[in-house]
């Protein structure tokens, strides 16, 4: 009898061994993110956008792209797709010899389809995931939550600081004209010219504020500007100088951008795919208060500008 309970006893250690140490258990890890489940494939399924978000690429200079754009890698690691769906990649992770395969998916919580989780999956052992995570896990699992991180800071997501803010100006003096190109410049000064000496006669109470809007068609550029005015009147239909407002504590998405004069249509498009992403709709034209001194800037001049897109 003994000696069948011994037998027993090895045989059920041996299954307890072979179950902590060799028998397959699933994983699983998830974040939630503030987008679409279309947006977030585009960060799974594409080998470009790895860089920005898989460990230990980010921030890595000497990463190689293979000819046929499906995997990455630097001295000692390795990405590439091993299968990938509009929402969903499966990604063979390497580290010198070794090689591990990690499911990335993103599925959307169909009562707000403005969010997203993403889910980590990956086959591993009892003892290995108590105990003894693999380099590639590690960096799996630290992954997943850079893209977290990632996709939820804006500076990093569209390269500039998006923040929501409500509308605080109310009252402006506008004036809008088309004029060619080359014209730009002259013509935005002839403007703020126009609008400051109306506000002076009018006693509008110009306070400082200068906001600017421009759109090209061909050869033409069309320009809106406007000036903040403290104490606002009437103006007749037909004016060229016509009295605006905004609707008070309405809300905007605003950014700060500093740089080249001619680079700031990068922060409008960073504002447009926010107001996309978010599913947010447009409430009137985007615009620019200048922070910097003047006006009528060179296209390669540096400047500060708060750039705002109004939406609801």
């Amino acid at each position: 009898m003994k000696r069948i309970y011994w037998i027993a006893g090895i045989l059920l250690g041996g299954l307890l061994f072979w179950g902590v140490f060799f028998f397959p258990v699933a994983v699983s890890k998830k974040v939630e993110v503030p987008y679409s489940m279309f947006r977030c494939g585009e960060q799974l399924n594409n080998p470009e956008a790895w860089k920005r978000w898989y460990f230990p690429f980010t921030g890595e200079e000497t990463i190689t792209t293979s000819k046929d754009k499906n995997k990455i890698q630097t001295r000692d690691y390795s990405l590439a797709v091993s299968a990938i769906t509009m929402y969903s990649a499966v990604l063979e992770a390497g580290y010198k010899k070794k090689k591990k395969f990690f499911s990335f998916a993103a599925l959307t919580d169909t009562s707000d389809v403005t969010v997203s989780d993403i889910t980590l999956s990956y086959s591993t052992t009892l003892f290995r995931k108590w105990f003894a995570k693999t380099k590639l896990e590690k960096n799996a699992e630290k992954s997943l939550e850079n893209l977290k991180d990632y996709m939820t800071d804006t500076r990093r997501f569209y390269g500039f600081e998006i923040q929501r803010v409500t509308v605080e100006d109310t009252a402006f003096l506008f004036m809008r004209k088309v004029v060619p190109l080359t014209e730009r410049r002259e013509a935005t000064r002839k403007i703020y010219e126009k609008l400051i000496a109306y506000a002076e006669n009018k006693k509008a109470g110009y306070n400082g504020t200068r906001i600017y809007y421009t759109l090209k068609s061909g050869n033409e550029i069309t320009i809106f500007a406007s000036i903040g005015v403290t104490n606002p009147g009437q103006t007749k239909p037909g004016e060229e100088v016509q009295y605006k407002r905004m609707p008070y504590g309405k809300n905007l998405l605003v950014t700060i951008y500093q740089g080249p004069f001619s680079g700031s249509e990068k922060a409008f498009k960073a504002l447009e795919a926010f107001k996309k992403d978010h599913n947010l709709s447009s409430m009137a034209i985007p615009f620019q208060k200048f922070m910097s001194d003047g006006y009528d800037f060179a296209d390669d001049q540096a400047v500060q500008l708060k750039v705002y897109y109004p939406v609801f």
